[in-house]
Order: C-alpha cells, then structure tokens, then sequence
C-alpha cells in the first residue's frame, strides 16, 4: 500500500525533481556574514570603544580597590614638598644649630663646604653673638643663585664686602641669604623673615639683571605682585610644584598620579600655556604667540653644556619673552620700581643699596663663547640686541635707585674693564666666579666706604648712620 507524502517529504522533494504547490511557502535560511567581509568604520569605533570601556573600568576598579586597601591599612601614605607661603621656599631651612652646608663646582667637581648658622644664613656667627653685637654695622645681602654661588663664604662676593670693609677699619659683619630663582620680591620677603631680626644696619640687594625684570612678572610657587588700584599688592602663591601648605591627601593613585604630572613637567607645563594664553589675551596677541615664545624657547637649549638650558635660564629667557610680549618689559619695571618704593617705605631709617649683578652676555667678557653665539642664531633676537636690552634695564635701575632713595653700585663697569686671564662666569651654567666676586664685594665696599660709612672713631654708629639717612633723602629730593 503507497504512503502518503509528508510535509517533511514535500519540504524535501525538489532535489531531484520539481516542488510542489506548498514549497512556495518554506522561508530560506538567512546567509551568514563572511567573516573576511569588510567592517564599517563606525561599527569599528564602536567597537573599539566598548573594549576600552570594559578594559578600562576593570582597571579602575582595581585602582579603587588597592587604594581602599592602601588607605584602611595605612600603607604607602602621601608624602608631601610644602611651601612656604611668605616666600614659597628657602635655600635652607632653619635648623636650630650651626652647620656646614655642601655644593659642588660643577665645571671642576670640585666640592666646598661653606657656614650657615642656626637659621641658614651665610656666616659663621650665630643668632646670640650677632644680636648681642653693637660695635659693628650687620650688612644684610639677598638675591638669587648669583648670590646664593657654589664658593667658600669668603670667596663670595657678600664675603669680599665683609673682607674690604674691615681691612679699611671699618667693622662690619655681612649676612649673605640667597636662593636660587627667587625674585626681587622673593629677596625682600626672605630678607624680612631671615635678617630683619638682626637689625641690620644696611640691606644691599643684589637684583640680577639677567632674568630678574621676567622674575617679577611670574606667578607660580612664589608671592607676586598683582594690580590693585592704582598700585600694586602682594598676592600669595599658585602652588604647583610644591604642595599647599597643611594639604593633606587620603587617595594613593591621586597623589601618584599628581607626583607624576609634576615629575614630567606636564602639570607646569599646562599651568604655563594657561599663564601665557592671559598675558597674549592682555596684549592683543593670540595662541600663535604664545606657540612662538615656546618654540623659542626649545631652540634655545644648547646641549652642548653642561646645563643645556643655561643660556635660556641665565638670559635669553627673559629677552624672549620681551621680544613676544613687549609691554611685559615696561610692566616689569614698573614693578620693580614699586618694589623698591615698598622697601624705602617699610625701612625709613635703614641705608639700601640696589646693587646690580650683569648676565654673562652684558659683562661682554671677550672672547664670547662660541656656544652663545651658536644658539642666539637660532633665535629671532641678536646677541647686539640682548646686550642693548639688558643695558638699558640696567641704566633703568640706576635711575630707580636715585628715585626712590638707593644707594647703587655700578658693578658693570669694573666687570666690563677686567683684562685679566680668569673668566668672570663659569661655563656649565653660567654663574659668577671668584674673580667676579671679588670685583663686584669691592665696588660694594667701595660704594658704601667712599658715600656714607664712616671710620671707627670718627663718628659714632648712630650719628653715621643718620648722615646716611639724610643724605639718601637730599637723592631722592633732588631726584
């Protein structure tokens, strides 16, 4: 007997032969995709995007996971570089005892040991005998690391002052605190934290003319001035490579991540564009400015000194920035100015003695290095123009010092007339040398001896120093 067909059989039936009626109703299978067949490029991104999500909340994950660990344990806690918020930091801290401090000559390698005493001033007497101290004038010295130098105290040229002055009979002790890349402002704040307590006599600034007029125009780590009124008033710290002062952090991977940023330059570096991008705003310039300045800037590192960035920090920095931003230079000394118009105000009684201390490039010791030469013709300046720059800032100071009742002593003129076969600046980083110092403690010496010091026996301290006193004022009258 013959079976009837099935719908199996019927949905079979075709291969050999043809369909029936009802296969005209049996959907196919879908095709499945070649796998070789191309991907659209926004299913890529989605893709690839959804694996970094998964991936990146896994380490996330972890990371928060390890950093409660971190934290309930107590392991691995934040350690911290705090400033300090009158003067945003110091070349060495107080320390309560007299100790011997260490630098290393970097052209020779050769290592000196110089005296600090229990507040890490530069001499080797200590807070007791200089306050108990009447029969001497105290001489107060700041600046930068051109006064902070890497020499014995004696071969400095604070210690040059103190030698000459006593070799002519007049006894004098002299107080040396200098920090590296600090600014003028930054040399009075630490002048009234660190020496004021002594009561000195005379302050005698040493204002590098190499960098200090940019000096006065940054903010970061260090008090600055800022526009108030028709003035100006000191504005605190941003603080960005030392920590906030009493900040205390719980999170590990934040403060690795942070101590990252700042070991990479990238936290300062970002801190910097947004610096820049408001004093481009302020002038009428734009990005492309500010990308100027900062591709000079990497032109000017010349690798081979020892310090490749030593002409860019000693001198050339400064002459850039005024090159790309040229109402920054008269903003500068107007700052400079009211810095010392501050200190005249706060110190009515005290005898001031600007002293400027010429870059390398000013003193035009001859031959000028080659590597100088070599890397200012990279650059949109000349060395003719940074030698004409810096010499009209230094002939400004001389003008700000009658005006505003200084003392100046022209150091510029024995360093440019020195013949001798020593260089004046060394040449690793471009720091003054013990010739220098020797020229530059003696026309110091020679300022306040040939102007106003008086031989013991002659007059007494007091009456001295109150014909200093009246003497700076008929300057600053007549000026």
């Amino acid at each position: 007997m013959e079976r009837a067909p099935t719908r199996c059989a019927d949905a079979t039936d075709g291969a050999d032969g043809p369909r029936t009626a009802g296969a005209a109703h049996i959907l196919r299978p879908v095709e499945t995709p070649d796998p070789g067949a191309p991907v659209p490029l926004a299913g890529q991104i989605k893709r690839l995007l959804l694996i970094t999500a998964q991936y990146g909340g896994i380490v996330l994950a972890t990371l928060v996971a390890l950093d409660v660990a971190c934290i309930v344990l107590g392991v691995f806690p934040p350690t911290y570089h705090y400033g300090l918020p009158d003067v945003g930091w110091v070349a060495s801290p107080p320390t309560g005892t007299m100790h011997e401090d260490r630098c290393v000559d970097y052209t020779t390698g050769t290592t000196y040991t110089y005296t600090r005493n229990e507040d890490g001033v530069r001499t080797p007497y200590r807070g007791a005998e200089l306050l108990a101290d009447s029969q001497s004038y105290l001489i107060g010295v700041t600046g930068d690391s051109q006064t902070d130098l890497c020499a014995p105290n004696d071969e400095t040229h604070a210690g040059v002052l103190e030698k000459t002055l006593n070799a002519s009979g007049r006894r004098a002790v002299v107080l040396a605190y200098g920090a590296g890349r600090y600014s003028p402002l930054q040399d009075y704040l630490v002048f009234k934290k660190s020496l004021l307590k002594y009561r000195p006599h005379v302050f005698v600034l040493n204002l590098y003319t190499g960098n200090d007029f940019y000096d006065m125009l940054r903010v970061d780590d260090r008090p600055h001035f800022v526009r108030s009124g028709s003035g100006y008033a000191i504005a605190p710290p941003v603080w960005y490579l030392y920590d906030a002062p009493g900040v205390r952090r719980r999170s590990r991977v934040l403060f690795a991540l942070r101590s990252l940023a700042k070991r990479t330059g990238v936290q300062g570096f970002i801190e910097r564009i947004q610096q820049l991008r408001a004093v481009a705003a302020e002038q009428g310039k734009g990005l492309a400015t500010v990308a100027a300045y900062m591709n000079d800037l990497r032109k000017s590192s010349e690798p081979s000194l020892g310090y490749p960035a030593a002409f860019s920090a000693q001198m050339l920095n400064q002459q850039l920035f005024f090159h790309r931003f040229p109402e920054s230079r008269a903003e500068s000394i107007r700052r400079v100015r009211a810095l010392l118009q501050l200190i005249r105000q706060e110190n009515p009684g005290m005898v001031l003695l600007l002293s400027p201390l010429p870059s390398y490039e000013l003193a035009q010791q001859q031959p000028v290095d080659s590597a100088l030469l070599r890397t200012i013709a990279r650059l949109p300046i000349t060395y003719e123009s940074g030698v004409q720059e810096e010499r009209a800032l230094y002939d400004t100071l001389r003008v700000l010092a009658l005006e505003t009742g200084w003392l100046f002593a022209d150091n510029l003129r024995p360093l440019q007339a020195y013949k001798g076969p020593d260089r004046l600046y060394n040449s690793f980083d471009y720091h003054l040398l013990p010739p220098a110092s020797e020229i530059i403690g003696r026309e110091q010496a020679e300022t306040l001896k040939a102007s106003l010091l008086p031989r013991p026996g002659h007059r007494t301290t007091r009456s001295g120093l109150q014909a200093i006193h009246h003497r700076c004022k008929a300057k600053a009258r007549s000026a």
